[in-house]
């Protein structure tokens, strides 16, 4: 057995065993400044706004959660692959919210990596977009309103686990399928097992066309200038077992040439599967796939902010590849593409960057985040590792201020924990996850905070509040579909149709009673009409399970059948006035005999 795989050995052994000892008892922190000091650089005072929009993935939940930062204070959750009433969303059958969810999937999802949408290699407050990698669906997300407006299934492939955009302007955004399946599906052939690459239309999230893969796709990245994509792989043994996919001593990240892979579509060499159009690297005439050779089982795939350095970590080796993008199809082996390989610790995870030449890496079995100098680590400086600070307890992803940008802030960092142990309240045998901010504006790296969040976050991204808060929009404008005040009616659009048109204002809404036929088909049509931010109103109908959200300006639908004969009160189930508890209605429905 090669050394390699045996250091890889005991890694594993670590990750499964090492954090075990940390129980419930309290381990020794470096020290710390004073609480005071602390205090004063994350206190957002009451009134005043945090600097950063903090986006967490939900993992099981869904959803995505926003937080503000510095302070780590929650401020809502983005409903996306679940129903969530306390949004109206996707929780009443007739909606255009449910009905999407729907037919995408089933009603729940585990999302992991929420990436933004760029201009020029800066985020532009436009879009979101976060996976699903239970159900092979990606969602985007309007930010103006904060609300999921698009959500697809990716075809020819099973768990939609990294994701990226494609810099410097949103040109695709990137999917991997991290499970080996039979491309095209539909069959049981463990010999056509593979996984696919998607290059998605950003909007309408339809592949434009997809690359085969060798092994398992991990997590992506691009290039600054638009022209390769890149993606951890391991398991390139194919196996389908823990000890089959650790065999050999080392896996890769790819680099996929998008240029040439665009060109390869331009002259018919793909086949189709699904209705998509999939290249195989091996029946091309111009090369797609470049495989760099990197330790056994790597994991994060991190572009530097200059666009110099693609880099790729060990998991199961305590090093980063730091991968040179401009030697990539310039040599003829490509391990001369390998500009150095940092020895950083124990179970090297993901690397994040400050914008000032350093780096910052998580290490799951150490429970540390380290920071260490790129440009000393390829000049062979032994002096490369900077800082290391101790996390509470064993950190998957970390990410800094605007890294993923061609201008990080290298302001904060988050450490993204998958246990918490003894952070905070014990609230049964499931805990929170903990989140811990740290300060990287100087030399050394600072714990600042922990805040907890519910199970189970794996990534987050950051946006400066100044440049989204102008597209962050409070009150609608009124499409042309909205009710307008003065004229809520009923209209029978049919021998066993009903047409409600209704608005809503403090403290009424615009029709006190409307009246259908048992097995009517009903739909309301029902706009809020203040125009002032802050005032939303909702529309809860008893006994029919219906929940519909309504903020200012906005016009939403709700299709159902009136199965239930008698009188069913309608109420806002949004507090809005002194007099709320009266803002209600009847819909009467006549028994079908009567």
């Amino acid at each position: 057995m090669s050394t390699r795989l045996t250091l890889s050995s005991i890694i594993v052994l670590g990750f499964v065993f090492g954090f075990a000892l940390l129980g419930g008892c309290q381990t020794a922190r470096a020290p710390e400044p004073g609480v005071g000091d602390v205090a004063s650089q994350i206190y957002v005072p009451i009134g005043e706004w945090d600097k950063y929009y903090a986006f967490l993935s939900g993992g099981q939940s869904g959803a995505v959660y926003v937080y503000g930062l510095p302070s780590g204070r929650y401020i809502r959750s983005i409903p996306v692959y679940e129903p969530r009433a306390g949004y109206g969303y996707a929780v009443t059958p007739g909606t255009e919210q449910y009905e999407r969810l729907k037919a995408s999937g089933p009603m729940w999802g585990d999302t992991h990596h929420p990436i933004l949408s760029e201009t020029g290699g800066n985020y532009d407050g436009k879009w979101l977009w976060i996976n699903d990698k239970a159900n092979s669906r990606i969602a985007r997300i309007d930010l103006t309103v904060f609300e999921t407006v698009e959500i697809a299934k990716i075809p020819n492939l099973q768990a939609t686990h990294g994701i990226a955009v494609i810099s410097p302007d949103t040109s695709y955004v990137i999917a991997n399928g991290e499970f080996r399946a039979e491309v095209p599906p539909g069959r049981v052939d463990v010999d056509s097992y593979g996984s696919v690459m998607a290059f998605l239309d950003p909007m309408t999230l339809e592949p434009r066309f997809e690359v085969l893969m060798p092994g398992n796709t991990d997590i992506n990245d691009s290039s600054k200038d638009g022209r390769w994509a890149f993606t951890t792989i391991y398991n390139l043994e194919g196996g389908l077992t823990v000890e089959a996919m650790i065999q050999r001593d080392e896996d890769a990240i790819a680099a996929i040439d998008i240029r040439a892979a665009e060109r390869a579509v331009e002259r018919g060499e793909f086949t189709v599967s699904e209705g998509v159009k999939i290249i195989d690297p091996d029946a091309v005439t111009e090369r797609v796939l470049y495989l760099i050779p990197v330790p056994k089982n790597p994991h994060g795939c991190d572009v530097t902010p200059d666009g110099k350095y693609v880099m790729g970590s060990g998991k199961l080796s305590p090093t980063v590849t730091v991968i040179e993008i401009a030697k990539i199809d310039q040599v003829e082996n490509l391990r001369d593409a390998i500009a150095a390989q940092p020895e950083v610790g124990l179970g090297p995870l993901h690397t994040t960057f400050d914008g000032r030449g350093n780096a910052y890496t998580s290490l799951f079995v150490d429970s540390q985040l380290v920071k260490w100098n790129i440009d000393k680590a390829v000049a062979g400086d032994p002096t490369y590792i900077v800082d290391r600070v101790d996390v509470h307890y064993n950190v998957g992803h970390t990410q800094a201020t605007l890294a993923e940008t061609v201008s990080p802030t290298g302001e904060y960092l988050l450490s993204l924990n998958k246990l918490s142990k003894d952070q905070y309240l014990p609230v049964g045998p499931t805990m929170p996850e903990a989140q811990e901010l740290i300060d990287i504006s100087g030399e050394k790296m600072k714990l600042l905070a922990s805040f907890p969040a519910e199970p189970e976050p794996h990534d987050a991204v950051f946006m400066l509040a100044e440049d989204l808060i102008p597209h962050v929009i409070q009150t609608e404008e009124l499409s042309p579909d909205a009710v307008a005040e003065g004229e809520s009616r009923v209209e029978q659009v049919g021998p066993n149709e009903v047409h409600v048109y209704m608005t809503a204002i403090r403290s009424k809404y615009g029709l006190n009673s409307f009246t259908v036929k048992e097995g009517d088909k009903v739909t309301v049509t029902m706009t809020n009409v203040e125009t002032i931010r802050d005032m939303s109103h909702g529309w809860a109908l008893e006994d029919y399970g219906i929940n519909v959200a309504l903020d200012p300006g906005q016009t939403r639908e709700v299709t159902f059948i009136a199965d239930k004969p008698g009188t069913h009160w309608y109420y806002c189930t949004w507090f809005c006035s002194a007099l709320h508890l009266e803002m209600r209605g009847r819909m009467l429905v006549e028994p079908a005999d009567g």
